[in-house]
């Protein structure tokens, strides 16, 4: 966020407070509108079973593995469950499910249990690189600024063949030539350079831009309103307009953001 005009924004304990807790706030609140959760790590469901259902959608798509799957009728999983063999069910073609070759012929409630490793990144803002070998490896807290993207991310961790950058803002390309400076307005090249070769784990700041994006506008809109959330507008004499009752605001989110994070919004039957 920037501060007033092309000036950056005051490192201080004040806008530290302010701007963590919304990153916080609003990264949960959209998770919560998307219904869906983002870090891909391992996770266990548990799901009612239905007589003759074959498909169930997990929470974190897209899924990446399948761990585990059992059944117990009585839905208590302390040892008199049956785990099905991985010939009898599968991921969802939307890699958003799982799907029984053969469904269950009762029903009860938390009768099925999935273990499974699903979400779409492994961090918000940190990307992993392979790169072509430098002679030296690059310092880390400096910044990273892409030739052919003009991305810029800082330096978390470097070796001679891999880097991690955590990605600002724009998408560093494959095949780039990155260079290294102490500046984010590359002042202080240090004369190290590198090639991307690959991009061995994207940040979700680069494979779902938007999404950020969306975080990015909810919390400049409440550091815009940071002493007025409840105002709508200001009459001409100079009384404020309040916002309506709570039935009259049925958007959990600002309407522009909703209308950028809506694709990716997980619609569950």
């Amino acid at each position: 966020m920037a501060g007033e005009g092309s000036a950056a924004l005051t490192d201080n304990v004040n806008n530290r407070r302010d701007i963590l807790f919304w990153i916080a706030s609003i990264s949960g609140k959209i998770e919560r509108y998307l219904n869906r959760s983002f870090l891909i790590q391992s996770r266990t469901e548990y799901f009612d079973v239905t007589n003759g259902l074959i498909q169930y959608w997990l929470e974190a798509p897209p899924v990446i593995s399948i761990t585990s799957v059992n059944v117990d009728s009585t839905g208590l999983f302390t040892g008199g469950e049956s785990e099905l063999d991985d010939s009898e069910y599968y991921i969802g073609s939307q890699t958003d499910s799982i799907v029984l070759v053969s469904p269950e012929s009762w029903a009860g409630k938390r009768g099925l249990k999935v273990v499974y490793t699903g979400g779409l990144c492994y961090s918000a803002v940190n990307s992993i690189y392979a790169v072509t070998p430098n002679t030296t490896a690059w310092t880390v807290g400096n910044f990273c600024i892409g030739g052919t993207s003009q991305a810029v991310g800082i330096i978390r961790a470097a070796s001679l063949t891999s880097m991690t950058i955590e990605v600002l803002y724009g998408l560093f390309e494959v095949g780039e030539t990155l260079t290294e400076y102490t500046g984010e307005d590359k002042s202080g090249a240090t004369a190290k350079t590198a090639t991307l070769d690959s991009k061995t784990q994207t940040s979700l700041a680069e494979s779902y831009p938007d999404i950020c994006l969306g975080c990015d506008m909810e919390i400049r809109y409440l550091a815009k309103h940071r002493h007025d959330y409840e105002n709508a507008g200001t009459n001409k004499d100079g009384t404020t307009l309040r916002r309506g009752a709570s039935v009259d605001r049925r958007l959990p989110l600002q309407p522009e953001v909703i209308d950028v994070i809506d694709p990716y919004r997980r619609i569950a039957l």
